[in-house]
């Protein structure tokens, strides 16, 4: 058996309430990616600093005050699998 390299694959979809179709290459998702970050920090600087609701609209944040969340180092720590009766080390 052979595996499939879905990089070449060729993918038909429908749009416009499916009465068109689009035939093409698979492209690669960018959700939550680098391009993705770079997108919504050049649109936060054209906005300028603005006050965020917070608490249900009870408490205002500036925009430049707002902490970044940092990616946390998962290297040694452990993760679940199965019905978490197993774990394996990342």
């Amino acid at each position: 058996m052979t595996g499939i390299d879905f990089k070449d694959t060729i993918v038909v979809r429908s749009a416009n309430k499916g009465t068109s179709t689009i035939t093409g290459p698979v492209v690669p998702s960018e959700f939550l990616g680098l391009q993705d970050k770079t997108i919504d920090a050049k649109r936060l600087k054209l906005a300028g600093d603005l006050w965020i609701m917070s608490a249900k609209g009870t408490t205002k944040i500036k925009l430049s005050e707002m902490l970044e969340s940092t990616k946390v180092d998962l290297k040694g720590h452990y993760i679940s699998t199965g019905r978490g009766t197993g774990r394996i080390k990342l």
